[in-house]
């Protein structure tokens, strides 16, 4: 539904066989490779080795699928494509305006129901899932822990909403008198509860103003912090008019959550006993109890959100000082490869073997590999099957971490041998098929025995009958997943396990980046066609599918902190709200022998308490969310017990120190004064 500034979109002519090659070209691309040219249509690019004549160019910021600005024609000839032989292809269409996604599926289910007859062999119990574009897209853990920071920003607004009641039900207690005149004057109790209201929408309006330049000022740095970290295409965090609209309606909602409840309070109250005496009239309304509900309100959203951002602090901790078990220091990688258009099996056979020499050649090049992708980035997970064992079903296969290498690929990440051999130029396709397997490999499927010799074989691989023999063991190393981060893991010969796309490796004696340019010529030596693309240090390349729970992981330490220091706060407010109103019982109770040590002791038996109740729905709030963060964590627990100590000995100590400041207070009061108050 994106239309083009200039020229036309594809037609149905357009993929026929032996159609003219047709490209449509994106905006950046038309105005800096092309200066803007205004007669750009009809002008040739070279894409994937093949001439195209430019048909269109696509309005500025449309990009789909991601971070495209080249758009080609998909021609498919099924009558001279064998089954099973043909590329994989991405399907995405749009659902009519009166479908859904559920009939979608239907569909779907027929079209795999007929597949599935007709080839029994290779379909049966094959299926297909239609889901929204974004869900497929950007993958189920960000969407969680975007989610997941959706909910810590309402538990901190839930936090500051308590803390607001409760200043507005002090406000409401100093006002008793007040309250009660008005009433008698003949006030309705809608009138009360409408100035209540009313102030309270008036201070979060005037928040909400100071939030959004806050607010404005805290995404510039934001983004300014994000510059070096590389973030996704889609990433675009902006102040756009429905935000702010969004918060506007938020500070009202805010406003009305935080002044209800003094506002009914204040509305229920005795006039008859406020006119007697405003400190009966005050207990009547009841706010100390409803006080002390909103701070334990207040204590067990706080536990639940720093159990969370606990978990994540460790989290990125963990992924910041991780040991992946190869040296990333001083690697360029890059990927290159062969679309399905330039696919010559003798053609690309020579590049391999000759593109490592010609690295190689590169001043200051100490190490080259070519390998099927980069270990902790993109490691296939093939299925597998030990010898000796025998599984009923495809599916309970046990997975396990793999990559094609060359020989110099454990040089290159100076990954030790601990047993065995490595790799060789004689581990050619036509030789006996072998592989190279981790410690956790070994010890999960081989354990108590001798890996060296053992053999395995890969069902779904070209040569699935044939059994691999382990040569070789090798320490864990990182995979890439955030729950199993040492998952089992082995390695082939990349003449034996070849791809049309590979991850290029160079182990440089200075900066990684500094030799870009002479891969790039190294790689357009033998084929002018193949572009470099996902060029990075490799340590670059690891933190780069972190990136979301790096980044938010440390968003989450800021609101763990807010909400400990907005806790902490309410605590003491309630706090000293109470010894305030409790002067005459304290001045009584000195006056009658009380010492320092009990009253600061009752002070501290009712903060405590409250502590205690708010951290039990606490601990089971924190559980319930832990569990939601579990699959970005990275190498932790979601019932993590130091995580879930510490808070408790964190709330502990700041609830302590709330109540410190009003017990002081309360045994410095003169008995004599007291009375006479």
């Amino acid at each position: 539904r994106v239309s083009p500034i200039k020229e036309r979109l594809f037609q149905p002519s357009d993929d026929k066989p032996g159609a003219a090659r047709v490209a449509m070209i994106g905006y950046s691309l038309w105005q800096n490779r092309y200066g803007a040219a205004a007669d750009i249509v009809g002008k040739p690019v070279r894409v994937n080795g093949q001439p195209y004549t430019i048909i269109g160019v696509m309005p500025d910021g449309f990009l789909y699928p991601q971070n495209t600005q080249i758009w080609a024609q998909l021609t498919i000839d099924p009558l001279a494509t064998q089954r099973r032989d043909a590329p994989q292809y991405q399907v995405v269409g749009r659902i009519k305006p009166t479908g859904s996604l559920d009939e979608a599926n239907v569909d779907l289910d027929r079209i795999m129901d007929r597949i599935e007859a007709e080839n029994k062999e290779t379909n049966e119990g094959v299926r297909a899932l239609v889901q929204p574009y974004v869900t497929a897209f950007i993958g189920p853990e960000p969407k969680r822990l975007l989610y997941t920071m959706l909910g810590a920003v309402g538990l901190v607004l839930l936090i500051a909403c308590a803390n607001v009641a409760n200043l507005l039900l002090d406000r409401a207690a100093h006002k008793t008198k007040e309250i009660g005149i008005r009433t008698a004057l003949g006030a309705s109790r809608m009138a009360v509860v409408r100035q209540f209201l009313a102030e309270a929408v008036i201070l979060s309006l005037l928040g909400a103003i100071l939030g959004a330049g806050i607010a404005q000022t805290g995404v510039t740095l934001f983004n300014r912090a994000l510059t070096d970290t590389q973030p996704p295409f889609f990433i675009d965090i902006q102040l756009h008019p429905p935000v702010l609209l969004f918060i506007v309606a938020v500070a009202l909602l805010a406003s009305l959550v935080s002044g209800f409840l003094p506002a009914l309070q204040s509305s229920r109250a005795d006039i008859n006993e406020i006119l007697k005496d405003e400190s009966r009239g005050a207990s009547s309304l009841h706010i100390g109890k409803m006080s002390k509900a909103l701070v334990m309100f207040e204590i067990a959203l706080s536990c639940g959100l720093l159990v969370a951002a606990g978990l994540m602090t460790k989290s990125v901790t963990k992924l910041r000082n991780i040991d992946p078990g190869f040296d990333a220091t001083n690697v360029f990688t890059a990927r290159v490869g062969f679309p399905a258009g330039m696919s010559d099996s003798v053609k690309q056979r020579l590049f391999w073997e000759q593109l490592p020499g010609r690295l190689a050649e590169i001043p200051g090049v100490r190490a080259v590999s070519v390998s099927t992708g980069l270990p902790g980035v993109n490691m296939n997970d093939p299925d597998i099957v030990p010898e000796g064992k025998t599984y009923s079903r495809p599916q309970d296969m046990p997975e396990a971490r793999m990559l094609g290498v060359t020989p110099d690929f454990f040089k290159t990440f100076q990954i030790p041998i601990r047993q065995g051999r490595a790799f060789t130029e004689a581990d050619r396709r036509d030789a006996p098929k072998v592989a190279i397997i981790n410690q956790k490999f070994a010890e999960t499927h081989f354990a108590g025995a001798d890996p060296v010799g053992r053999r395995f074989r890969i069902p779904g691989d070209r040569d699935s009958l044939e059994w691999r023999s382990v040569v070789g063991v090798v320490p864990n190393v990182f995979v890439g997943d955030n729950e199993n981060p040492w998952a089992p893991a082995f390695f082939l010969p990349h003449a034996q396990s070849s791809s049309n796309f590979n991850s290029i490796a160079l182990l440089n004696s200075g900066p990684p980046m500094a030799i870009t340019q002479q891969v790039r010529e190294a790689v357009a030596s033998l084929d002018p066609d193949l572009p470099l693309y996902w060029v990075y240090s490799m340590q670059e390349a690891l933190e780069r599918p972190t990136w979301f729970v790096r980044v938010f992981g440390t968003m989450f330490m800021v609101f763990g902190g807010i909400a400990l220091f907005l806790a902490g706060i309410g605590l003491y407010a309630v706090m000293a709200f109470s010894v305030s109103r409790r002067t005459r019982e304290v001045g009584i109770r000195m006056a009658l022998g009380a010492s320092s040590g009990n009253v600061v002791g009752m002070i501290f038996r009712q903060g405590m308490l409250q502590m205690g109740v708010g951290l039990a729905f606490g601990l089971a709030l924190a559980a319930g969310v832990s569990q939601l963060l579990s699959m970005i964590l990275f190498d932790v627990q979601p019932r993590d017990p130091a995580i879930f100590g510490g808070v408790v000995a964190v709330l502990l100590i700041a609830g302590a120190l709330a109540c410190l400041f009003p017990a002081r207070r309360a045994t410095a009061v003169d008995p004599m004064v007291a009375l006479r108050d």
